[in-house]
């Protein structure tokens, strides 16, 4: 996988967004993928993140794309199965409106398999999480909220009723 110091993963997406990680850097632990996992990188990249990223009009944070199986099951309370192991997941964190704000946009106006309001509150999430399966989206819909006094977090369908349209802002 070669890459240029100058060059993105994709428009949008810098190579250290892509397989970055402070995790994996600490335990020394090879993030890289392989053929089948890049290439799903790169249809999530470019059939969802770039598009989202030209409807938003503001830079979007990529908090953690690919995951190895050996850093996924380094990172306390990931999914055993997690999509980010396949390439088929990212996390994000919007900069010029809310995530609340994304999380609509995403859940209202994207094709997408899984999107889950991560944590935060009722009226925010700390990030989202997306999932984009090419040809097999189920637009699933789901809150994590960390179960209280244990480290892992439950997942419940989505029922927050925001009042949120994002025609108007």
């Amino acid at each position: 996988m070669a890459k240029s110091k100058k060059e993105n993963f994709s428009t949008n997406i810098s190579w250290k967004e892509a397989f970055g990680s402070a995790t994996a850097k600490k335990l020394k632990i090879k993030n890289t993928p392989n053929g089948e996992q890049l290439a799903n990188m790169k249809i999530l990249a470019e059939e969802f993140f770039e598009p989202l990223r030209e409807k938003v009009g503001e830079p979007i944070i990529v908090n953690s794309f690919f995951r190895s199986q050996e850093l996924n099951n380094a990172i306390s309370g990931a999914a055993a199965t997690s999509q980010h192991i396949k390439g088929c997941a990212i996390d994000l964190d919007a900069t010029g409106i809310t995530n609340c704000e994304l999380f609509y946009i995403i859940k209202n106006e994207m094709d997408f398999d899984k999107l889950i309001w991560e944590l935060g509150d009722d009226n925010n999430p700390a990030w989202i999480h997306i999932s984009y399966v090419k040809g097999n989206n189920r637009k699933l819909v789901y809150q994590a909220k960390r179960k209280e006094g244990k480290g892992y977090s439950t997942y419940t369908h989505f029922d927050l009723d925001i009042d949120y349209d994002a025609e108007t802002s």
